[in-house]
């Protein structure tokens, strides 16, 4: 790779137009082969750099370094050129204040992943699919294959995407660029954001879905009782809301079972009769329709539509059950008076039931891979065991009888120049 000032661009093919989303639309570009992630485009004199690229028409950008990378400036559809001038600029001890080493508006030199990549390290990971589940904490960004180790990485989302991902540790002795994995979206539920006298969870906005597999993980703490480590359930369409959401063990019991029939009340205290049935202690009854006025048609006190019921006891075995008793979720008598409601409705669901509120790093996570983001990674263009390039720039501007005069120094040394930098305080051997 050459060295570039921060003026220095290349020509390139086509035309783009830039949203304020960041998005690129290209028309007859080629992304793909003459742009790289982390490259600039440059457009209407303003400069955007590159965080993904989809294909050769289609990459998404953040506003440049030089421009404050704040919200992104939209561009009409117009020429552009790209520069691969890098990000960062590599120090010494000349201040920036007398117009040399440090100030990126006058010199670029070489970032840090730049000067220790060579071609054994992984020097960039690009976004293929952020997806568009990720709430809250960032996921784990882990390295496979490719014949070397060490290589580390930490994702960005944003929006409910992973827009970026940030080589902390560009690794060692990679014959191929190793497989890239982020980890699935997650939901961590706090302590507090565990109800146990309702079996229920708080998120806020959660965007789960009724049927959904979700693994749980102590994240290393206690667990939830009535939870296991690493085991998959299913969210429960039983008063499933936007910020809460129950469990249950199969996708089957989470979309509930038929309605119960012949459904009359029997007792004071929450008893009920019905049709021959399967239901059990522990089970939750979710009751809709107009409340019973009374008389002949029953009573429950304080019932309204949508209400959940728990079961506390069933008279008979399953599939066999003839009658049971409900309460408040939380344990609460319920006080009734005998009849036949005739404006009802009695669904009941099977849900895990949970008795211990875990740990604050507990987490679900969603399994569908549909939704998790996928990434590639690339190894530096040096030679293998040694840095990609090093280099900077030295700007003098001159002062006295040579004001006017600008004088510009490089150095240069290349990874295939080995065993000379004992004596380099810039570079020395590591």
């Amino acid at each position: 790779m050459a060295l570039w000032g921060n003026k220095d661009s290349k020509s390139a093919t086509g035309t783009v137009a830039i949203a304020d989303t960041g998005v690129v639309t290209g028309t007859s570009t080629l992304f793909t082969t003459e742009a790289k992630v982390g490259n600039y485009i440059r457009i209407g004199g303003i400069d955007y750099q590159i965080v993904t690229i989809t294909s050769n028409t289609v990459a998404k950008v953040i506003m440049g370094k030089n421009n404050g990378n704040g919200t992104v400036t939209v561009a009409a559809d117009g020429a552009y050129t790209l520069s691969e001038k890098p990000a960062s600029v590599a120090h010494e001890s000349a201040g920036s204040d007398i117009g040399v080493h440090g100030d990126s508006n006058k010199v670029f030199g070489v970032d840090t992943t730049e000067v220790k990549a060579g071609g054994d390290n992984v020097t960039s990971v690009a976004v293929v699919s952020g997806k568009t589940r990720y709430l809250g904490t960032a996921p784990a960004v882990t390295f496979s294959g490719g014949g070397g180790s060490s290589a580390a990485a930490t994702a960005t989302i944003s929006g409910g995407a992973v827009t970026a991902i940030t080589v902390t540790n560009v690794g060692s002795s990679y014959t191929s660029a190793p497989t890239v994995a982020i980890a699935k979206p997650a939901r961590i539920i706090p302590t507090s954001g565990v109800t146990i006298a309702e079996e229920k969870f708080t998120y806020s906005t959660h965007g789960l879905v009724a049927a959904e597999e979700v693994k749980y993980y102590h994240g290393g703490g206690t667990a939830v009782t009535g939870l296991t480590n690493g085991t998959s359930y299913f969210v429960s369409a039983l008063g499933l809301a936007a910020n809460t959401f129950r469990l249950a063990t199969t996708a089957v019991a989470a979309a509930g079972r038929t309605a119960l029939a012949g459904v009359a009340i029997s007792g004071t205290g929450g008893q009920f009769t019905c049709t021959a049935t399967t239901l059990a202690a522990g089970d939750h009854i979710v009751f809709t329709g107009t409340a019973p006025a009374g008389g002949a048609a029953g009573s429950i006190t304080g019932y309204t539509t949508g209400k959940i019921y728990e079961v506390s006891a069933v008279t008979g075995t399953s599939p066999s059950v003839t009658g049971f008793t409900i309460t408040e979720e939380d344990g609460t008598a319920v006080v009734t008076t005998a009849g036949t409601p005739t404006t009802l409705t009695y669904t009941p669901y099977t849900i895990v039931m949970i008795s211990g509120t875990g740990n604050n790093a507990q987490y679900f996570e969603i399994q569908a891979t549909a939704d998790q983001a996928t990434a590639t990674a690339s190894l530096g263009e040096g030679s293998v065991g040694g840095g990609a390039h090093a280099g900077w720039v030295r700007r003098t501007v001159g002062t006295g009888g040579r004001a006017g005069r600008v004088q510009t120094e490089v150095l240069v040394a290349m990874g295939s120049i080995t065993g000379d930098q004992s004596d380099d305080i810039q570079y020395p051997d590591a």
